[in-house]
């Protein structure tokens, strides 16, 4: 079956740049040291990143180019990353493994992104941390990057009813600026979250 992901990931440039998404290099500041997972991870910038200040970083993707570039990435930046090939809409979530989960940008039909949203919170340890930036229903008018379609795009009540019960340490919605390779560039409408299991769930 054709990947799409995998096709564009083949190019030898970083289609989304090798640097980290603006959102997460604030978000991590707030984060403590520990294992964070990345899931829909691309080529690797967010994962590095994070490898670079020193936290144990497990990076899924369903595009094995996407995951290499990861790994060239992460040698060049003399960081580890382990990398992990993952289709969202059939892996299984373990309970309680990860003290932060990333995602940054990855968009889903709506059944797959219940089910991993599901799976976030079922798997990040008591006082663990989601973080997302996502496009908003609203990027559709800017087009400047995400999928063209309403579905795949971020409800922020959603996203709130969602994570109902979890401590908000931010969220936003509203207009950045994003230069992220070719492909994610100019103003753009997005949903950022940053969202804590409390301890006693």
């Amino acid at each position: 079956m054709s990947n799409s992901w995998n096709d564009r990931f083949l190019a030898k440039e970083y289609v989304y740049g090798k640097e980290p998404n603006g959102f997460l290099v604030e978000a991590a500041q707030q984060l403590p040291k520990g294992k964070v997972l990345c899931i829909a991870e691309g080529e690797g910038r967010n994962s590095v990143y994070l490898a670079t200040l020193g936290f144990d970083v497990t990076a899924w993707d369903y595009a094995p180019a996407g995951l290499e570039k990861t790994k060239q990435l992460a040698d060049e930046k003399g960081v580890a990353v382990k990398t992990e090939l993952r289709d969202l809409s059939e892996v299984m979530w373990e309970e309680e493994q990860w003290d932060a989960i990333v995602h940054i940008f990855g968009h889903f039909p709506g059944n797959v992104m219940d089910r991993t949203l599901l799976g976030i919170k079922k798997s990040l340890k008591p006082g663990g941390y989601y973080i997302s930036e996502l496009y908003s229903k609203e990027q559709l008018r800017y087009g400047t990057g995400g999928p063209r379609i309403a579905e795949m795009l971020c409800d922020p009540v959603q996203m709130l009813e969602q994570f109902d019960g979890y401590f908000v340490k931010h969220f936003h919605i509203g207009e950045v600026n994003r230069v992220e390779g070719q492909l994610h560039t100019g103003t753009a409408h997005v949903v950022q979250s940053m969202f804590q299991k409390r301890e006693d769930e």
